[in-house]
């Protein structure tokens, strides 16, 4: 939302650049998939007639899956009363909306941010979502707009970046080139948001999210999400703060444009703010 314009732009050889815009625009690039545990477990957040009993059953067949639930529910982030010791506590205890969100934390960090040779960018670049979503979380709740749903979509706001990188990695690798960080950023800042959101549509999550995510710099332009939207946008640049890998400062914050339409006076931004450190340690729990 907030420019930074202190990168020398570069770009993708030819024959890359060109292939990736045809995948891209012909919906044709390889998305990764849910796991499918994970993806039932989304299936059953979404019915309001889901069994929770039957969720810490789905959970059980993936035993990774299950313990990383168990850790991430336990973790500061969630910081429950009395530590969780099965996976019926968990779910009794958090509810579906926060399994699912848990779940989909898992899913994201083993699946989709992990890009072999690319593993040091790409935990930078989880960390700055992980910084997003308890951003989006707390402007919910200062507006008293839905948080599950914040978090959620400043989760997966960036989706689609490592989903590029793995592209262009794969592109490169076959035409035998080699292209810059800088090359494969100008690609992923063009077109990320256009894919994350139709990973997010792929995943079968709200539609909502799909919007916020496509259009998190550009809110205006959301139609039916316009306030999650806008939560997003100023979620993604207080972590760019804290986390990068872009620069931004705290007077930028101050008087960040999306201040006025959020209706969000001076002491709330200096709420926000004041949050960082017990953000960035519950990012540094989780990731």
């Amino acid at each position: 939302m907030i420019a930074v314009t202190d990168r020398t732009s570069a770009a993708l050889p030819e024959p890359v650049r060109i292939a990736l815009a045809q995948k891209v625009a012909g919906g044709k690039l390889e998305l990764p998939v849910l796991p499918e545990v994970a993806t039932r477990v989304v299936q059953l957040c979404n019915d309001e007639g889901a069994d929770p009993r039957e969720l810490a059953v789905v959970i059980r067949r993936d035993q990774a899956m299950a313990a990383h639930l168990m850790r991430l529910a336990n973790s500061s982030l969630y910081a429950p009363i009395t530590p969780l010791v099965s996976l019926d506590q968990v779910v009794s205890r958090l509810g579906m909306k926060k399994v699912r969100e848990i779940a989909l934390i898992i899913s994201c960090q083993s699946k989709v941010f992990a890009v072999p040779g690319h593993e040091a960018r790409l935990k930078v670049l989880f960390r700055h979502s992980l910084g997003a979503a308890a951003f989006a979380q707390e402007i919910a709740r200062s507006r008293r707009w839905n948080v599950e749903e914040a978090f959620l979509a400043g989760l997966l706001h960036d989706l689609g970046r490592p989903v590029l990188i793995q592209a262009i990695v794969d592109l490169c690798r076959t035409e035998g080139l080699c292209p810059t960080e800088t090359a494969m950023d100008v690609a992923c800042d063009i077109l990320h948001t256009r894919v994350g959101a139709e990973l997010v549509k792929a995943w079968n999550l709200p539609v909502r999210l799909s919007e916020a995510v496509l259009w998190h710099h550009d809110p205006e332009r959301s139609e039916s999400a316009r306030n999650l939207t806008m939560t997003t946008a100023l979620a993604d640049d207080l972590s760019h703060l804290v986390f990068g890998p872009k620069r931004l400062d705290e007077a930028a914050m101050r008087s960040h444009p999306l201040c006025a339409p959020l209706n969000m006076y001076p002491d709330e931004m200096e709420s926000l703010l004041a949050k960082r450190d017990a953000i960035q340690k519950q990012v540094e729990a989780l990731a």
